[in-house]
């Protein structure tokens, strides 16, 4: 038997060590695998309807770490791989009210099932101060036009909508036109034609009346009713001390418009505007 020199023994030493390390690595993982765990869960609105592409944000409390993801078109969220730790969970969508949920504790390899309700957002619409009010451009002064400015608002098909027809003859994100409640100074200002369903504006303000002008799209208070889903509501100027006074004056005519492209090429002058 040969003796053990030192350069067997450092031969053997090194070999040792490379087969320990290689037996941590193959264990490390399936540590890791029992030690981790999950999140996942629902996101809803609160008629129970799913929220897609809602953010999800989640915060390990001790160490400041983040984890985030989106919900898929089935409003669920996962978040895997995550330690054992205290977390809070921040969900925000368009439209809906920020949610945040504080000491959610994730023991080891625990799947953990957390659903997130959300609270409807601030009333859709549009709102104009007394500055857009005055400055904007209003064929026959009529106010009520300026509802047309608001997003999911469009004229009916095969009408037109200004000062001779009805102010609320729009359709508001899908609904029925005329179907629109008219609030002035939180009193409604319709009628409704009977067997027809028709909500009939009464009273047309002056322009130079209204100090603010919003239109307020679904989900609004509880206060607001007699609505197709949409509410105009006016509220008008008050007085003071001072006498003060305004002037206007419209002037159309074709000479100030331009023809289009394939007018011009077919030949056909410009329809003649007097007003």
């Amino acid at each position: 038997m040969k003796p053990i020199t030192r350069r067997m023994a450092r031969v053997w030493w090194v070999a040792s060590l490379l087969s320990i390390s290689l037996v941590w690595l193959l264990v490390t993982p399936a540590q890791a695998q029992v030690y981790a765990g999950s999140i996942t869960g629902l996101v809803q609105d609160p008629s129970g309807a799913v929220v897609a592409n809602a953010s999800v944000v989640l915060t390990d409390t001790d160490k400041g770490l983040t984890y985030s993801t989106k919900t898929d078109a089935a409003g669920r969220y996962v978040l895997r791989a995550l330690p054992p730790s205290t977390y809070n969970i921040r969900v925000e969508a368009a439209g809906f009210h920020s949610e945040v949920q504080n000491g959610i504790v994730l023991e080891v390899n625990q799947n953990l099932t957390l659903n997130v309700p959300l609270r409807v957002g601030t009333t859709g619409g549009q709102e104009l101060n007394r500055t857009f009010i005055n400055d904007l451009p209003l064929v026959g002064r009529a106010v009520f036009d300026l509802a047309m400015l608001t997003p999911g608002i469009s004229q009916p098909a095969g009408n037109t909508f200004g000062p001779n027809t009805m102010a609320n003859n729009f359709i508001s994100d899908g609904s029925r036109n005329a179907q629109s409640d008219i609030l002035i100074d939180g009193v409604s200002t319709v009628g409704v034609e009977q067997n027809t369903a028709i909500v009939n504006p009464l009273y047309t303000p002056s322009v130079d009346a209204v100090q603010e002008f919003k239109v307020q799209q679904s989900n609004f208070s509880a206060e607001i009713g007699f609505s197709g889903a949409t509410v105009v509501n006016v509220v008008t100027r008050s007085g003071t001390n001072d006498f003060h006074g305004s002037a206007y004056e419209f002037f159309r005519n074709d000479k100030l418009n331009a023809n289009n492209y394939f007018n011009n090429q077919a030949g056909i002058k410009i329809a003649p505007v007097r007003w």
